[in-house]
């Protein structure tokens, strides 16, 4: 099955300052997950969204979250549900997760708070070594090499 990208934008942003205790530290836990909406009535165009959190610690609730939109086509109809171990489906899901992320590491500079480096290739490896249970296009959060009471530079 061929997919073409047409076009692609943020879906939605969220932050709140992250809430860490004093005197510990934290890691920062990232998580993604890949949703389908539904195609259009031909089965040839269809709408992917990465949505994307970061955790503080072993919290469940996220303290950034954001989504990236995805437009793309299929040469004939299709489902991408049914695709979803297709190298194209790993890739948004690696380019969406990068796309929110730099746009979390823009309001963090801004409002003072370190960036943190992140590598989105290393949640398509964890993707892949997903645990059972985990559903299809869910990346489990994931630890990344930032200290939550990490000092700002400078």
């Amino acid at each position: 099955m061929q997919f073409d990208l047409s076009r692609d934008f943020l879906d939605g942003i969220v932050m709140q300052h992250p809430q860490v205790k004093s005197g510990q530290e934290a890691q920062i836990r990232a998580g993604g997950q890949l949703h389908f909406l539904p195609s259009s009535a031909d089965g040839t165009m269809h709408t992917a969204i990465v949505s994307f959190a970061l955790f503080i610690g072993e919290g469940d609730q996220p303290f950034a979250r954001g989504g990236w939109r995805f437009l793309f086509t299929s040469e004939q109809a299709a489902d991408p549900r049914q695709h979803q171990q297709d190298p194209f489906m790993g890739q948004l899901l690696v380019v969406g997760a990068g796309k929110v992320m730099v746009q979390l590491n823009n309001l963090l500079m801004h409002a003072g708070l370190p960036m943190i480096p992140f590598d989105p290739t290393q949640m398509a490896v964890r993707a892949q070594q997903a645990p059972a249970g985990v559903p299809a296009g869910a990346v489990p959060a994931a630890p990344i090499a930032a200290p939550a009471a990490a000092k700002p530079a400078g």
